[in-house]
C-alpha cells in the first residue's frame, strides 16, 4: 500500500518537542497541544520542523552566545569551538551527549525533545482543564505526526477521554486505516492536512501518497468522525488556480461529511528554527514572504462555491473566519 507499511513506530514512546497552551488555532476553544517529536513525511516547508526527527536535538542560538568558552571545555568531541568572541557548534561531530547544554549558562543550547510519559503528559492536559471548561475546548496531539506512533497515540487519547477532555488529532493521515478506525472512538475531531492534489508531488515531495490520505480522509467522514480539512498554502507548491480549482473540487465532494475547511497561508516564521537546527542551508523557502489573508481569496472563493461558509465557521483563513 504505496509503502504505508514503514510509516509507524509501534513501540516506540515518542518525545515531546513542545506544549503549546493557550492555543486557539488548534481546534475550538482554548487548547493545550502536544507536539509530538517524529514525522515520515518530509514538507519542504515544514513549519515546526523539530518535530520531523524522534530524536532529541540541540538548538543553538548564537545571539545568546558570549564566548565564554565553557561548551568547548566541556565538549568531548571537539564540536564546540570558538570562532571569534563567539561559539560554534559543528553538528558533524557532535554527538548529541548534551553536556554543552547542561554546562551552557546563558541557554544559548537548548535540548528539543523531552521524554514523557503518557501519565504525566495527562497531568499536563489536567492542569489547563479550566481554560477548557470556560471556552468549550481541550487538548490537541499534533507533530510531527501522531498516527507515526498509533499505539503510543491512541492510548494517549483513550486517557485523556477518561478524563473527559475534548481531543483533537492533527494529523497528515498518511498511516494504516486501522490506526485511524481505531483513534476515531476516543478522538473528538480530526484536524487533517491536504497539501495538494496532485499525486506525483505528493510523493516525490512529500514523500507519501496521496491516494492513501484521501482513502483515509474518506473512510473517517464515512465513519462520521468530525473532521476539518486544513490546506497550507505554499507558494510555488500548491498556489495556481489550478491547484485551487483541484482543491475545491474534491472538497466539494465531501460537503456535508467534514465540519469545515481552514486555509492556511504560509508564513515564514518557521526560518529562525531551522537556523538554530542548524538547517538554514537547506531551508528552501529562505526568501518567502509570508503570504496574506488576501493571497488566498482564489482558493476561499472557490471553496464558498463548494459551499463551505464562513458564517458558521465552515471556512476559517489562517485560523480567522473569513
Amino acid at each position: 500500500m504505496d509503502g504505508i507499511e514503514t510509516t509507524a513506530v509501534l513501540d516506540r514512546q515518542p518525545l515531546i518537542s513542545n506544549i503549546q497552551r493557550y492555543s486557539v488555532q488548534d481546534g475550538p476553544g482554548i487548547r493545550t497541544t502536544f507536539f509530538l517529536k517524529g514525522c515520515p513525511l518530509r514538507c519542504p516547508w515544514c513549519h515546526n520542523p523539530e518535530t520531523q526527527n524522534p530524536e532529541r536535538e540541540i538548538n543553538y542560538d548564537p545571539e545568546k552566545c558570549t564566548g565564554c568558552g565553557t561548551c568547548v571545555q566541556v565538549c568531548p568531541s571537539g564540536a564546540a569551538r570558538l570562532e571569534g568572541a563567539v561559539s560554534v557548534l559543528d553538528r558533524e561531530l557532535c554527538t548529541r551527549c548534551g553536556r554543552c547544554v547542561d554546562a551552557c549558562p546563558t541557554g544559548a543550547r537548548e535540548w528539543v525533545g523531552q521524554a514523557m510519559t503518557i501519565a504525566e503528559i495527562v497531568q499536563e492536559a489536567k492542569g489547563d482543564e479550566m481554560f477548557f471548561l470556560s471556552s468549550d475546548g481541550g487538548v490537541t496531539i499534533g507533530g510531527g505526526e501522531p498516527l507515526f506512533f498509533p499505539r503510543f497515540t491512541l492510548e494517549l487519547a483513550r486517557r485523556f477521554k477518561d478524563e473527559m477532555l475534548h481531543v483533537a488529532v492533527d494529523t497528515a493521515a498518511f498511516c494504516q486505516w486501522a490506526y485511524l478506525d481505531e483513534l476515531r472512538h476516543y478522538a473528538d475531531l480530526f484536524l487533517i492536512d491536504l497539501k495538494t492534489m496532485d499525486g506525483d508531488k505528493y510523493r516525490d515531495v512529500i514523500r507519501g501518497s496521496l491516494a492513501v490520505v484521501q482513502q483515509n480522509l474518506e473512510r473517517l467522514a464515512a465513519a462520521g468522525a468530525t473532521i476539518r480539512v486544513r490546506i497550507p498554502v505554499i507558494p510555488g507548491f500548491n498556489d495556481s488556480e489550478a491547484d485551487f480549482d483541484a482543491f475545491a473540487a474534491y472538497l466539494g465532494t465531501l460537503k456535508g461529511r467534514i465540519a469545515g475547511v481552514d486555509v492556511l497561508p504560509f508564513h515564514a516564521y518557521a526560518g529562525k528554527k531551522y537556523k538554530l537546527l542548524g538547517r538554514w542551508e537547506g531551508y528552501q523557502y529562505q526568501e518567502t514572504e509570508s503570504l496574506q489573508p488576501e493571497d488566498v481569496n482564489g482558493l476561499a472563493r472557490r471553496l464558498k462555491q463548494a459551499g463551505f461558509s464562513p458564517a458558521n465557521s465552515g471556512l476559517t483563513i489562517g485560523g480567522l473566519t473569513g
